[in-house]
């Protein structure tokens, strides 16, 4: 690290701090929604509602934004969200010192290397090319209407057996991101870089485009670790130009999002293994008769015939026993539009037992429940798996023909 790097170390939800920071980094933490930034005065600043955590540098300043669980943790929950079946616990040696980039780099340098071992796939491409002789089948449209009566060059359509394919854009494309993050150890970066010879002739992904999208085959499906890890880098990491030679650095990610991703995707596992299926993100159902008010719940669990329970996860809860009122009118807007009794809203801390509410004038019954986020993954996963029995167990008599019986819910504490 430069001696005159200034580092600052901001904390997720930490409260309101006084800081020192350059007047480029505050308006860059207000425009990037990282945190809310008030002047007190010369460059003093107060930074409050710290909402991204990861590391943002520009200039000479360098802030790191660590979050409330350990990056291990954090990590295995991304890990888990990107893709279960291949995520485990021994998978990665992480060092629990290091700061989340550090972390997925370390992570997508050991992927990408165990990839280059085994070899770099090769794959059919079809390219279009103006060339000094026919190679291919010729493009006749492009021929008369950029050549005009010219024969040479021609303009030809031909496939190629080449590693510029889809899979290995991605993965250097990744590797050139990282090394466009100054904030990286040398150690590190000497590995990106050593990585990147393995690719020589396959072009980067050109940023604003939509990355690619990889269909997994016996061919490729060692790529998927690595191609998942390479989606997160590119999605989340940045490099713009501030104003005039001034360069902002980041990588950043939103700890509700991946709060969010992995209890849907925990929680959508447990109920395969039980029955029924569960969809994410479900749409095309509205609020209203006139189609404006978008209804768009986080997980809906579906048995047989109907939705048998809706769940929505939510990364912000307070510490006291009470959640916030407007996830409870969302979901009751959802048990009334979908003919529920029950809605379940899964928070990130908050009191141990589930709070339930019962609606006046309505027979829906709002559940709030708590995942305890410092247990060890298989703690994790444990609530995952039990919170789905609780869900299982309050759902509605049309769970599925091999299980008729209506179940007795066993929450046990009634709130207002």
């Amino acid at each position: 690290m430069d001696r005159s790097m200034r580092q600052l170390e901001l904390f997720e939800g930490s409260p309101p701090k006084q800081h020192t920071l350059s007047n480029d980094m505050a308006s860059t933490l207000n425009r990037m929604r990282i945190a809310t930034v008030t002047p007190v005065g010369g460059e003093q600043w107060t930074v409050s509602n710290v909402r991204k955590i990861g590391v943002i540098r520009i200039g000479d300043q360098q802030i790191l934004i660590r979050p409330k669980v350990p990056v291990s943790r954090l990590f295995f929950m991304m890990q888990y969200a990107l893709h279960p079946k291949f995520w485990r616990d021994e998978e990665i040696q992480l060092d629990t010192d290091q700061d989340l980039l550090s972390v997925m780099a370390v992570a997508f340098l050991q992927q990408v290397s165990k990839i280059r071992q085994n070899g770099i796939i090769q794959g059919y491409e079809t390219f279009n090319d103006a060339l000094p002789m026919m190679r291919g089948r010729l493009d006749i449209a492009a021929q008369i209407s950029r050549r005009g009566g010219l024969a040479l060059p021609a303009e030809v359509v031909y496939d190629e057996f080449t590693t510029d394919v889809p899979e290995n854009r991605m993965l250097v494309s990744a590797l050139h991101r990282l090394l466009k993050l100054p904030m990286l150890d040398p150690g590190i970066r000497a590995g990106l870089r050593k990585l990147t010879q393995s690719f020589v002739g396959v072009k980067l992904h050109i940023p604003g485009q939509e990355l690619p999208t990889i269909r997994y085959t016996r061919i490729n499906s060692r790529y998927r670790q690595a191609i998942l890890l390479s989606e997160v880098i590119l999605r989340n990491s940045s490099v713009e130009q501030v104003k005039g030679q001034l360069t902002a650095s980041a990588f950043l990610l939103d700890m509700w999002r991946i709060f969010e991703d992995f209890v849907t995707v925990a929680l959508a596992d447990s109920f395969a293994a039980i029955d029924g299926k569960a969809t994410r993100q479900e749409t095309g159902t509205f609020l209203d008769k006139g189609a404006k008010l978008a209804l768009r719940p986080d997980l809906v669990w579906h048995g047989s015939k109907q939705r048998l329970a809706i769940i929505d996860a939510k990364y912000k809860a307070s510490d006291s026993a009470n959640y916030p009122n407007a996830d409870i009118y969302q979901m009751l807007a959802y048990c009334v539009r979908f003919g529920l009794d029950a809605g379940h809203l899964i928070y990130a801390r908050g009191p141990e037992d589930v709070l339930s509410h019962d609606v006046i004038g309505h027979q829906s019954t709002v559940h709030c429940h708590a995942v305890d986020l410092s247990q060890p993954p298989s703690g994790l996963l444990k609530q995952m798996s039990n919170l789905a029995s609780l869900i299982v167990d309050s759902g509605s008599q049309e769970f599925t023909a091999s299980n008729p019986a209506p179940r007795t819910p066993r929450f046990n504490n009634t709130g207002s």
